[in-house]
């Protein structure tokens, strides 16, 4: 999706204008906002819902909201800017404000030619909501929201509130959950934050034509990582809890979920993850690599392509393993970096560092010895 994300002074981030597309690493030292930067799309996905104050509510809180390096008095900034591959229309969903003060909120719109006008707007102080001459009274509700339940929406808003509803960020899988106490039945078609529904969604995929090709990218990818080790996966059902137990590839051999390794249930889940976002969607995983070998690393990323390439969407991995950069040498421009010191963040690497400098090095090789992403040393700064 042709998206450009914008915030300015958001805790730990001061300037970001962002527009990745297919799958992307996110790379930077710890406190760079690489985790602040996944977590704003789903603030905006529970803005959309909720409402501002809810959504920061849910989010850490109303305190400390401004970022340290921004003035007293500055103003904190998100935009989600759609563009339109055949017109060049611009579409976007803006609001700024400073902490209990929202500045204004609106749904804007622009042709190529440069003429801006105003779907529908809520200013500072004002107790409405602005929709051209008209006056709505005003509610805890997003300007998006009430935009989306008023009108018949052009194809920028709905790839906005598409990209917001569907997004999901996957950090803090609950592996202990699922050995103990499997999965909840229930009819949900996507993975939950912390993979707890994952063994009813499985099934629910499995048995919903639509859906069947989500059931097999997950089966027959986890049996390309792990060819001696699984073959498939049966369900077992007990009152209102559905698991997991695994087939492996010699005859009759099958052990229950409590037993899988790490890596496996892990596999898994980020399989899951990718395979649950929409067309034109957006995933983040958090740190992909943990508990994960070499090889299993460079199979999901190679399967996220694919799945992306088929599905035009978006799969963002922030992440600290060299592995997962190597995978990415012949594509240094889906790689971001965050450091400190540059006027925005993230910065695709090849503007970082040379590109033929790049070409030469195994990236994995130069994030590790701090050559891009690295913290500042104190000593030279």
């Amino acid at each position: 999706m042709p998206f450009t994300l914008t915030v300015f002074n958001y805790r730990a981030l001061r300037n970001v204008s962002w527009g990745p597309q297919g799958v992307c690493a996110l790379v930077g030292p710890n406190g760079a906002g690489k985790s602040t930067l996944l977590d704003v799309l789903l603030l905006l996905r529970h803005t959309f819902e909720f409402g501002l104050v809810q959504a920061l509510n849910q989010h850490g809180g109303m305190d400390n909201l401004l970022s340290f390096q921004a003035e007293p008095d500055d103003r904190i900034l998100f935009r989600i800017l759609w563009r339109s591959r055949d017109s060049g229309r611009i579409t976007a969903w803006l609001f700024d404000f400073s902490a209990g003060s929202l500045s204004a909120h609106g749904l804007y719109s622009e042709q190529a030619g440069g003429r801006e006008s105003v779907w529908l707007e809520r200013v500072e102080g004002s107790k409405f909501f602005q929709i051209e001459e008209e006056q709505l009274p005003a509610d805890d509700r997003s300007v998006l929201r009430v935009g989306s339940d008023m009108f018949k929406l052009s194809e920028g808003l709905l790839a906005i509130r598409s990209l917001v509803q569907t997004y999901r960020c996957y950090a803090d899988y609950h592996l202990s959950h699922l050995r103990e106490s499997g999965s909840p039945i229930t009819a949900e078609k996507t993975l939950d934050q912390h993979g707890r529904n994952v063994f009813s969604l499985l099934r629910n995929w499995r048995d919903t034509r639509a859906d069947r090709v989500r059931y097999d990218f997950v089966m027959q990818n986890l049996r390309a990582i792990f060819p001696d080790t699984f073959a498939d996966l049966d369900f077992e059902t007990a009152g209102t809890t559905v698991t997991g137990r695994v087939v492996t590839p010699q005859p009759d051999k099958t052990y229950p979920i409590t037993f899988a390794p790490n890596g496996l249930l892990t596999a898994l889940l980020h399989l899951c993850a990718v395979a649950s976002v929409s067309q034109g969607g957006m995933v983040a995983i958090d740190e992909l690599e943990n508990s994960l070998h070499p090889f299993a690393i460079k199979h999901l990323i190679e399967s996220f392509r694919k799945w992306s390439l088929q599905t035009e969407s978006t799969v963002l991995l922030s992440t600290h393993s060299p592995v997962v950069l190597d995978q990415f040498r012949e594509c240094p421009e889906q790689v971001f970096v965050m450091e400190r010191g540059q006027e925005t963040n993230p910065v695709p690497l090849p503007k970082v560092r040379d590109p033929e400098y790049l070409a030469h090095f195994s990236l994995g090789d130069l994030y590790a010895h701090l050559d891009f992403g690295a913290p500042v040393d104190p000593k030279h700064s």
